[in-house]
């Protein structure tokens, strides 16, 4: 079940990756011994929900919050672990996401535990990187 986030903050490896189009951040840490990823747009005007919507698409119908959560995480970590659609690859900087975002515990999934979507800003990315990248399939994220 999926709760409201607060605002929060971190610095550490960071996974900067298109999807369809829009650019979104990936960043990981341990809270409270549970491995939680935290991924969101960075691309100016992308809503955070952008995420569910195109995990809805990209799923069956029948696909619940957590296994759509859990293709979402799979998607950062696809990036992150073969380099595909990679933007950039920070190794340690800060980065942020804002209040009133979605949190989804999940099984075990890619290492992680648990999902925060929100909207995600990371300071030491240019207007370059973060704008929208050519695709193949706009119509996922539009």
């Amino acid at each position: 079940m999926k709760t409201t986030t607060a605002s929060t903050a971190g610095q550490g490896r960071i996974t900067i990756f298109s999807m369809f189009g829009p650019v979104f951040g990936y960043a990981s840490r341990l809270e409270d011994g549970k491995q939680v990823a935290y991924i969101g747009p960075v691309t100016p005007g992308v809503d955070w929900r952008k995420l569910w919507q195109i995990a809805e698409r990209c799923n069956r119908a029948t696909a619940a919050e957590p296994e759509r959560a859990a293709w979402i995480i799979s998607q950062a970590n696809r990036s992150l672990i073969s380099g595909s659609d990679v933007v950039v690859k920070l190794p340690d900087d800060k980065w942020e996401m804002d209040t009133g975002g979605w949190r989804v515990p999940i099984d075990t999934w890619c290492w992680q535990d648990a999902l925060v979507t929100g909207s995600f800003s990371v300071p030491a990315l240019t207007a370059e990187q973060i704008a929208v990248k050519p695709t193949l399939y706009p119509h996922y994220a539009s």
